[in-house]
This record gives structure tokens, sequence and C-alpha cells, in this order.
């Protein structure tokens, strides 16, 4: 179906804002990107989407700092937009199932080198979340008789918005992304097969370290904070989330400048609906 999606769109080679996380950003296709890999990938999850009439879920997962958000964001535009034919489409994220700031504060976890830090110490490990609520959200998005409130997360007050997003009955085609939702190890445990398709965002070492310094710092941290978070927290975590990329049907490649170079089809079951 790739005829359906338009090859020259209006707005490749300049700069749309989007919002990403609540916060306005600017989205720039490059046409050989669009060429390349947009048009192909959202031919692929229209044809996909035959086989799900009712509604479709797309997993969205990688490490930290990789784009998962952004590409997210992009998916979600580029459908309302019309370039997922007939689909009705809503972004939600994980990040919205962190467990509340007072927990975070109250409970602790030990480590294997004998620190002993509360889990706001270290806020992003898969034992700060809401692993139980996220499940039974996961599991609501295949009753599309009702309508579903889905919580987000305010990157720039760090806190959890109750029900901020509506999942409607006629949206067929939900976008779930976040760092552990490939992870099939207790208590996320049989996470991999909620998603009809799932898609893993990577980037460079590089691309993602300086991303995340520079985001603990637009949080409020100083540099020496940044890095000391990036180091004990935010490194573990992508080398447990690299573990999860062979669950993925697809690679979604970024390059040092975040454009998609690349996309790879790893599970020949989602690729033959082309």
């Amino acid at each position: 179906m790739t005829n359906a999606i338009d090859p020259f769109p209006w707005f490749i080679n300049k700069d749309i804002e989007i919002k990403v996380s609540g916060r306005p950003v600017n989205m720039h296709i490059r046409s050989s990107e669009w060429s390349d890999s947009w048009r192909p990938l959202l031919s692929r999850i229209h044809d996909c989407m035959l086989q799900y009439p009712q509604r479709m879920v797309v997993g969205v997962a990688g490490p930290p700092a990789a784009g998962k958000s952004y590409f997210a964001a992009q998916l979600e535009w580029l459908a309302n937009k019309g370039f997922v034919p007939q689909s009705r489409v809503k972004a939600a994220p994980m990040d919205g199932f962190h467990l509340s700031q007072d927990t975070l504060m109250r409970q602790k976890i030990n480590f294997r080198d004998g620190t002993t830090l509360t889990l706001a110490q270290c806020k992003g490990i898969p034992e700060t979340f809401d692993v139980a609520a996220l499940r039974d959200h996961l599991m609501l998005l295949r009753d599309t008789s009702t309508e579903l409130d889905w919580p987000d997360y305010d990157r720039t007050v760090h806190r959890v918005l109750p029900r901020a997003i509506k999942i409607k009955k006629s949206d067929n085609l939900i976008i779930v992304e976040g760092n552990y939702l490939f992870l099939d190890v207790a208590p996320y445990e049989n996470f991999p097969g909620f998603f009809d398709l799932r898609i893993y965002v990577d980037c460079p070492a590089p691309a993602i370290i300086s991303g995340l310094v520079n985001r603990h710092m637009a949080g409020g941290k100083t540099l020496e904070e940044s890095k000391d978070w990036v180091r004990r927290v935010d490194l573990p975590n992508a080398r447990l989330i690299e573990r999860t990329r062979t669950a993925a049907d697809l690679i979604v490649k970024r390059d040092q400048e975040r454009y998609i170079a690349e996309i790879v089809w790893q599970k020949a079951a989602a690729a033959k609906a082309s």
C-alpha cells in the first residue's frame, strides 16, 4: 500500500512544531528520510492494521534518550494528518505509571555493591514503576467498548498527571512508548505479548549520553549531578533495555543527528504484512 502514502508531502524539509511529552519540539523530516524510511514504515503499519480491524497496539521501546517519545509523537502526528489511512491514533507513555514521589521517597532498594538508595534517588529503574497498573491498562486497551483514561508524565515538574490522556472507543491505533515494554521478567513477564507490532528505537551511544546529560540539566541538575545520574542510573538501565531488542519486530536506527538512518525488520511475521 505504499502508493497510498504521499511521496512528496508538504512538510518535507520544513520545521514543524509538535508536542513531545508536553513540550514543543521542532520536527524536521528530510526527503531521503521520508522516502527511505517513513513512507515504507507508514505503509507497513497501515497493512498491519488490516489484521486488527478493531484496534492495533504498537509498542515503542529503547534506551533512555534514544528518541522513543519523539518517534511516538512523530508517528502520532503523521497518522493524525492522514499518512496512515483510516487511522485514529493516540500515543500513551509508560512514564505515566511512575510511582508517586511519596512512595519513591519512602521505599528503598539494595544494590549488589552494598549501597542502599531510596527509589527517588534512582527514579527510572524498573522498580520505580507501578507495573500492576500498567499491566491492567495494557489489558484494557483490548476493550474497545469503553473510553480509557491513561496517565501522562510532566517532565517539567517531574510528576504524574492522572487521567490526562483519553483513549476513545474509536481510536484504532494506539502507540505505547517506554523503556521496559519488551522486558519479559518479573514483574514485567509477558509484556511483549501485549503489542501487535514492536518497535525498538536505537541511537549512537554518544548522542544518547549527551541527550541524557542535557535532559537532566534542563530538569534542574548541575552538570556533575547529571553526569553522576547518567552513570549510576541511566546507563545500567540502557544495558538492561538493550537485551530486549531481540523481542522487537523492527529496529529504527537513528544517526548522530537523530534522523532515521535505517529501519531493519527482524521478524518475518510482522514483515509479511507488506
